[in-house]
């Protein structure tokens, strides 16, 4: 005759699996996770590969983050439409799906006019990730009244002092009221923006602009602890304003408390964010490249980065 399993039996085999399932669930994630950053380092290659393509076709230059279809137009740029990184290095990789990291909780942002059809933007239907507008720098037509546009302000690779060591893009915050702005039709999501490291004051409060600020001021590199602040400031970021730098349009971590970082070589790598201002090996540009070369100052000695 068999014997049944006891009422306390039943329940120690019950605990039993409940403690292994807390314990493996965790491990199962962190296995998941670890597969999604591997699809997005995967992506990320496929694009600073691209972008070394579109370099070596264009004068060994590296691609503007956007450019307006008609800059030397009246009223406003977004308006006519975007030409998007995103959209320059699509022939180089025939594959829209890469633009979408598998961890962005939003799954990707669409182009800024999206909700303007009549308006025309070349660019990924969605996108995680941002560029670095130190060496894929934006135009803003009629600066000072003079239009700057592209190609005049795109970077060479020449101009970089150390492209392995320069960060080209990097993902985007999943915080789209972070990335708002005006443009056509009112108040929007501005996928087409670049980041940028920089700050116009050395506490990294006051956003340094690489298309307006056209030398003169002085140039700082966004400090780890201003990188907190800002990185707070984040979900709570006034929709449509804010003048904060522009590391605000980064992710603050989206994978184990890292990003994937495409350099300016091509490669990809994980970091942490703070890992990458350093002023002694400070990955975001020792210089304004777009610019002259003005040299990026580290806050807390004013001197050079490194």
């Amino acid at each position: 005759m068999k014997k049944a399993f006891t009422l306390i039996e039943l329940l120690v085999v019950i605990a039993i699996i409940a403690i292994l399932a807390a314990i493996l669930f965790p491990v199962f994630a962190q296995a998941r996770e670890k597969a999604r950053q591997a699809s997005c380092l995967s992506n990320t290659k496929q694009m600073g590969l691209a972008i070394m393509m579109y370099s070596q076709d264009y004068d060994e230059t590296m691609p503007p983050a956007y450019y307006y279809n008609d800059p030397l137009s009246s009223g406003s740029l977004d308006a006519t439409g975007i030409l998007h990184w995103s959209g320059l290095s699509q022939p180089y990789i025939k594959n829209a799906q890469i633009f979408v990291c598998p961890s962005d909780k939003i799954n990707g942002q669409t182009p800024t006019n999206a909700g303007a059809p009549a308006i025309y933007d070349n660019q990924a239907a969605r996108i995680s990730y941002t560029a670095n507008e130190q060496v894929m720098p934006r135009p803003r037509g009629g600066v000072g009244g003079v239009p700057v546009g592209q190609p005049q302000r795109v970077v060479s690779l020449a101009s970089i002092d150390a492209p392995a060591s320069v960060i080209g893009m990097t993902e985007f915050t999943d915080y789209l009221n972070a990335l708002s702005g005006t443009g056509p039709g009112g108040t929007f999501y501005k996928s087409h923006r670049p980041s940028a490291a920089l700050a116009r004051d050395a506490a990294g409060t006051v956003a340094y602009d690489t298309s307006k600020n056209l030398g003169g001021d002085p140039i700082y590199a966004v400090s780890g602890e201003a990188a907190k602040a800002i990185f707070a400031a984040q979900p709570t970021a006034p929709f449509g304003g804010g003048g904060y730098p522009h590391l605000i349009y980064v992710n603050s971590g989206r994978h184990s408390g890292g990003n994937t970082f495409t350099f300016c070589d091509g490669h990809s790598k994980w970091l942490k964010v703070e890992q990458t201002l350093n002023c002694d090996n400070f990955l975001w540009g020792k210089q304004a490249y777009n610019q002259g070369g003005q040299a990026v100052l580290c806050p807390s000695t004013g001197f050079p980065v490194q």
